[in-house]
């Protein structure tokens, strides 16, 4: 009787999950693209900060925030010490490269968005031959990553390259205080980030492809491919229609650090988000819990919004926000490494659900890159 409750109880938690984490975020996402499309991308351009705004408040910037409390909850001591100086090391590294040669740093940060924002989408999805008793095999993992989140940048690229091109160069403004330098004036024109798209877009189809048919004969394959396919067909359909500011501030939002609540939950704040209560108490603990990190970053980007936007207007305060998730995205990876490796090691000692979820939160990393 006890495993039988024990699997009602396991069914009603994935399909809240679901439900909350999956078809709601997907709805939302659909709405908007709809009413890009009926009513023009004009209104989408007008409101495209609005995501990025409200994620430096909301589960966007506090996902990423809660870095060092999963590093707190993982790590002991003099490790503990060691993972915040490589952190804040890697931070300032990345922000003095970002000051002398900003467009080839803007250009890994954009393969390493794709890259995380893929792997992440990826969870729960990859076949189980893509786990081993060790972790994940690399190529399959790779191919996970770019199936999935190619389309996120690719299509906006493709539909909006000279909008998109225009994002990249008001970014250039702010990092430069106004000016760019004349070697980067027109390395990255409308034209480039086209083609950029296309190869983007050709490699994450191809990709998608190689693990549909990989995964065929394994049990679900068929329908986790299905799932995916519906997934980046409405991710996709929303960059053809709307701005690209604002469809990936509102895929970030509501479709990248969204769900990686739902991991978070178990590690940083000690509940399994499984009813709309117990949800609620997990978004209040995280938040909680990415507070040292979140202040000193709001003032941070407040005090960049003052001096380098000389209109202080709510679309160069958007646009600084991703330059903080480009200062920190490298510094998250390197702690992400390290806290997998600890993970394995303490997995063999904790509940079967506790370990499975730690170990799909260290693996798919609650990242700030996106």
């Amino acid at each position: 009787m006890s495993a039988l409750n024990g699997k009602k109880a396991r069914i009603r938690q994935e399909l809240f999950e679901d439900r909350a984490f999956r078809f709601g975020p997907l709805v939302c996402l659909l709405a908007a693209a709809v009413a890009s499309y009926v009513f023009g991308s004009h209104w989408s351009s007008v409101v495209a900060p609005a995501p990025w705004i409200l994620s430096l408040l909301v589960v966007g910037l506090p996902h990423g925030a809660a870095d060092l409390a999963v590093a707190n909850r993982l790590c002991h001591g003099s490790a503990t010490s060691w993972l915040l100086v490589s952190y804040f090391a890697g931070m300032a590294i990345v922000f003095g490269l970002l000051m002398f040669v900003p467009l080839p740093v803007i250009a890994i940060f954009t393969v390493l968005s794709i890259w995380h924002f893929g792997l992440s989408h990826a969870d729960g999805q990859s076949p189980p031959m893509f786990l081993d008793s060790h972790g994940i095999h690399r190529w399959p993992q790779v191919a996970a990553a770019l199936a999935r989140g190619g389309s996120v940048l690719g299509v906006p690229m493709v539909a909006w390259p000279n909008e998109t091109a225009a994002v990249v160069e008001r970014l250039l403004r702010l990092v430069g205080n106004g000016s760019i330098a004349p070697e980067w004036s027109n390395a990255f024109s409308s034209a480039t980030v086209g083609l950029a798209g296309v190869w983007v877009l050709s490699i994450s189809a191809a990709a998608f492809a190689a693990e549909a048919l990989a995964a065929r004969e394994t049990p679900g394959g068929l329908g986790r491919s299905f799932d995916t396919l519906v997934d980046l067909a409405v991710i996709g359909l929303l960059g053809v229609t709307a701005d690209p500011l604002f469809s990936v501030g509102l895929y970030f939002l509501l479709w990248h650090a969204w769900r990686h609540m739902r991991l978070l939950g178990p590690v940083v704040a000690d509940v399994q988000p499984d009813t709309a209560a117990t949800l609620g108490r997990s978004l209040v603990r995280i938040h909680k819990a990415a507070l040292p990190l979140l202040v000193p970053t709001w003032a941070a980007l407040c005090a960049s919004w003052w001096f380098l936007s000389e209109s202080h207007s709510w679309r160069d305060l958007s646009l600084l926000s991703l330059v903080v998730y480009l200062i920190v995205t490298p510094s998250h990876d390197v702690l992400i490494d390290f806290l997998r490796a600890r993970t394995r090691a303490t997995q063999s000692s904790m509940p079967d659900r506790s370990a499975e979820i730690l170990e799909l939160c260290v693996a798919q990393s609650p990242s700030c890159s996106c």
